[in-house]
């Protein structure tokens, strides 16, 4: 039988949600690579997979967290003139920089204090922008991704890496007991009990495949890729914004 979902008690504003990363920003990666049992790196490296050539190109990781996609590029991309990690958390953003440092990359990568749903980016000026693990959180969904169309250059790609509820099964029974029962215990071990129960219920009110793709395309958004792991609970979306005669 499958276990009935909980409402979700989201967070008011941004500034909680920003809080409660501060919270867990340090046990973050550790609880990433043990509560995944290490395929956080998968998926992230299969993402850096899809990052296009862009000679003097603009990359941009939105919810950058502690900095592994950016940094990720930065290795594998060298080509890119510019290298932006924006995210709300700045305790997050600390820990990106002090990687960065780390790998030598003080001067190539920045890190910045920023909303999804409100890019301090001009407009056309991205060559790919990546969100990972973080759309679910943010509070007005639909406002960043028009952000994401805003900053896209014409042919630009948008990279999405995220959890969605599975389909209906066996499986979906054993995910939803996992995120919902064990995780939070785990995460409260380690970490913030409240930000570990609250992260699995975001999956919960999140768009199915289906909905993220009808509300990418209204936004001139191109969904060209969809690669998926563990039964469609982990999916990674490539999406590439169409030219217009409109600007934007």
């Amino acid at each position: 039988m499958s276990q009935s979902l909980q409402p979700m008690t989201r967070p008011e504003s941004e500034a909680k949600v920003a809080t409660m990363f501060d919270l867990i920003a340090k046990r973050y990666d550790f609880l990433n690579r043990l509560l995944s049992a290490g395929q956080d790196r998968r998926w992230r490296n299969k993402l850096l997979s899809y990052v296009p050539k862009s000679v003097n190109g603009v990359f941009v990781d939105v919810a950058t967290g502690t900095g592994d996609v950016i940094l990720g590029v930065r290795q594998t991309h060298p080509e890119y003139r510019k290298l932006i990690g924006v995210d709300i958390s700045d305790n997050m953003l600390e820990l990106a920089n002090q990687k960065a440092k780390s790998k030598k990359y003080t001067n190539e990568v920045e890190f910045k204090n920023m909303s999804a749903e409100q890019l301090a980016i001009p407009d056309n000026s991205v060559d790919c922008l990546s969100i990972a693990f973080g759309l679910r959180n943010v509070l007005d969904k639909e406002k960043a991704i028009s952000e994401f169309k805003r900053v896209l250059k014409p042919d630009g790609t948008l990279l999405i890496l995220e959890f969605f509820l599975p389909q209906k099964g066996s499986f979906s029974t054993l995910f939803q007991f996992y995120f919902h029962k064990v995780l939070p215990k785990v995460g409260g071990l380690f970490s913030s009990r409240e930000a570990y129960t609250y992260l699995p219920k975001s999956v919960d009110s999140f768009y199915s495949l289906a909905e993220l793709e009808k509300k990418l395309a209204s936004q001139n958004l191109q969904v060209t890729n969809v690669v998926s792991w563990l039964f469609g609970s982990c999916r990674l979306v490539k999406a590439s914004k169409l030219y217009s005669t409109q600007a934007g």
